[in-house]
């Protein structure tokens, strides 16, 4: 038994399209719309052209591997109060390996029903909270099936939950966002927007999105606007502010806490403090040689002989005062901290300027020593250069040396920073150094440089007349061969001309002679009477010729040249005059005529002549260029040879 295969019977499947939703779910427009009557659109989502911010760094490069997320746009129908509002398509669920969702339309399982699903028609079933998009991997088929009543539920309301605790901190939502959307239904739309007034006045934009869609479009956004890495000067700038914050809370700590405790030591008489003087150094927290109280109070300086404090007898017992007079303006104390580096950065730059001397010393000082030494350019060594400044001994009056006293801490901190410029000076001094170092060597590698400058530009020179002679040479060679082909041509042209003109010639002179035959042919035959004897004298005449002749489309048949045996005068003979009676009467007269061994010598000529083999091995029908008149050739020359048959035969036998 034996099975042949039939036409195959599986039925088309359909070929849903558009962004109409429940093309066949009736029930699907009540969980996607969120208005009745509302209209569809999908689009691609860009960050840039959301967020309205140009990219200048670099151009937009479209990226072709992965496709952009999409969005659906609904817009409520005529005579609606609100506007139209958009949301992200959520992702479908896919297997492990899939990539993306790949290219639409295409087949897929929609409730165990094979369709083919247009990419809109694909969003609109992720959009639906009721079905379960699935991409196996290849060469599976997309799966779309309907969930189960519970696990939609429990799907819906996962959305409405507290978040938990890994998930990162969001931004609140109003209670009007929440009061708007339907109960288990799960849509986020982008255009719900409230303004929340800040503490200081200012209006904030709150947006209701998910904390998936967030993500996305922050990596995205963060993928088009990289991080920048902060510069050298932005840190230390940084690092200044938070050092002056910290300063300036802590000169506030210690200043509640001198007031909190001088309220008990404070004498009856009033004092004025200066709370506008910015001290970069704590006040001497140690007690007083008297023990009256773990701080002193910062007071004014009175320098008139009517002072209270000059003319109190207890006043160095009782008070000792630590504030010293203000040599600057509060704006340079300002000041200060933005032009001082921080320690740290003061002991880095040193540490590398020590391992940077100790290198030169060690390693690159022996190397150069003699370069160095017969450079025009050479400086002494720095150990020459850098001299320790003289000792000076400054005698100050009475009332400054006092002052002074005061502020040692101050002074101190002041003369920190000036190992900076020193330490700048050694480093540009350094770096001229470094520079006139390379410019000796470069100096003393000068001929060399112009020696193989020399070189290189001589053998450009002969590259270049080497070329240029090539060129010249390949010019001449192609001019040449030129010339040559034109030459040939020429007589190729002349020769062919000459050909066809003989050729032509040739033809004309075959065809006067053709012509001039014929007329002597139609003299001889054509006066007199037309007897049989005749007949067959011009069927003899024409044999002789006919059986010699060499047939090409120069010299083609004609039919006055063939020898048909037939009764009828050359002068009114057609093609229609040949047929089968016409043959045996002229062959019945020859019988008459002629001896019997000669009629049949006649009779086997006759034969072969016309044999339809014979026409065709001496090609006498392919010289004629004429169809029509091939044919009627062809017809008659068979006619002559079937009835020739019987009389051969008739004659053999």
């Amino acid at each position: 038994m034996s099975f042949s295969a039939g036409p195959s019977r599986l039925p088309i499947p359909r070929n849903l399209t558009g962004s109409r939703p429940g093309l066949i779910d009736p029930t699907q427009p009540a969980r996607v719309l969120r208005e009745k009557g509302s209209t569809l659109l999908f689009a691609s989502f860009d960050p840039l052209a959301a967020t309205g911010v140009p990219s200048s760094r670099k151009p937009r490069v479209p990226d072709f591997e992965t496709p952009p997320k999409r969005i659906v746009i609904e817009t409520p129908p005529l005579g609606s109060a609100g506007g139209s509002r958009w949301r992200f398509v959520p992702r479908a669920r896919r297997a492990h390996g899939v990539e993306n969702e790949g290219v639409w339309p295409r087949k897929v399982i929609l409730c165990d029903e094979p369709v083919v699903l247009s990419e809109d028609q694909w969003d609109i079933y992720k959009l639906d909270p009721a079905y379960d998009c699935y991409i196996p991997a290849p060469p599976a088929l997309t799966m779309i099936r309907r969930k189960d009543p519970h696990e939609a539920h429990v799907h819906t309301h996962s959305h409405a939950g507290v978040p938990s605790g890994n998930s990162r901190k969001r931004r609140r939502s109003t209670p009007g966002d929440v009061d708007e959307q339907p109960p288990g239904l799960s849509k986020r739309f982008r255009a719900v927007v409230s303004l929340v007034t800040d503490e200081e006045g200012t209006e904030i934009e709150d947006i209701s999105q998910s904390d998936e869609e967030e993500d996305e479009v922050e990596d995205i956004v963060v993928e088009e606007f990289p991080y920048k890495v902060p510069k050298r000067a932005d840190r230390r700038q940084q690092r200044r502010k938070e050092r002056e914050e910290k300063t300036r809370e802590r000169r506030e700590k210690l200043k509640a806490k001198m007031n909190s405790s001088s309220q008990h030591n404070r004498p009856t008489t009033p004092e004025i403090v200066d709370l506008t003087m910015e001290d970069n150094t704590p006040p001497d927290l140690s007690p007083p040689p008297n023990g009256t109280g773990p701080y002193a109070t910062k007071r004014k300086v009175f320098s008139g002989p009517d002072s209270p404090e000059q003319n109190s007898p207890n006043h160095e017992t009782q008070y000792k005062s630590n504030k010293r007079v203000r040599t600057q303006s509060p704006e340079h104390s300002h000041n200060v901290p933005n032009r001082k580096p921080s320690k740290r950065e003061r002991r880095r730059r040193a540490q590398n300027q020590q391992t940077s001397q100790e290198y030169r010393n060690g390693h690159r000082e022996p190397i150069w020593a003699g370069i160095f030494a017969q450079s025009p350019w050479a400086t002494p060594p720095s150990s020459q250069t850098s001299q320790a400044p003289p000792s000076t001994d400054v005698h100050l009056p009475p009332d400054v040396t006092s002052h002074a006293q005061g502020s040692d801490a101050h002074n101190t901190e002041e003369a920190a920073p000036e190992s900076e410029p020193i330490d700048e000076d050694a480093e540009h001094r350094a770096a001229i150094e470094e520079s006139r170092r390379k410019l000796a060597e470069l100096e003393k590698d000068r001929p060399l440089w112009e020696q193989e400058a020399r070189k290189r530009e001589q053998q450009q020179r002969a590259e270049e007349q080497a070329r240029r002679a090539r060129e010249e040479a390949e010019r001449r060679r192609a001019a040449e061969a030129a010339a040559r082909e034109e030459q040939r041509r020429r007589h190729a042209a002349a020769a062919a001309a000459q050909a066809e003109e003989r050729a032509q010639a040739e033809r004309i002179r075959a065809e006067r002679e053709r012509e001039e035959r014929r007329r002597r042919g139609r003299e001889r035959w054509s006066y007199g009477p037309w007897t049989a004897t005749r007949a067959i004298e011009r069927y003899k005449v024409l044999c002789e010729a006919f059986d010699v002749a060499k047939f090409t489309k120069e010299n083609p048949v004609e039919f006055e040249t063939v020898p048909w045996p037939v009764l009828h005068s050359p002068v009114t003979l057609r093609v229609e005059d040949i047929d089968w009676a016409s043959v045996e009467a002229f062959f019945e007269a020859a019988r008459r005529h002629l001896r019997a061994q000669d009629y049949k010598v006649f009779v086997e000529k006759s034969h072969k002549r016309f044999h339809p083999d014979r026409w065709r091995a001496r090609g006498v029908l392919k010289s004629l260029e004429d169809e029509e008149l091939r044919g009627n050739l062809e017809v008659a020359a068979n006619t002559v040879a079937q009835a020739l048959t019987p009389i051969w035969r008739e004659m053999r036998g």
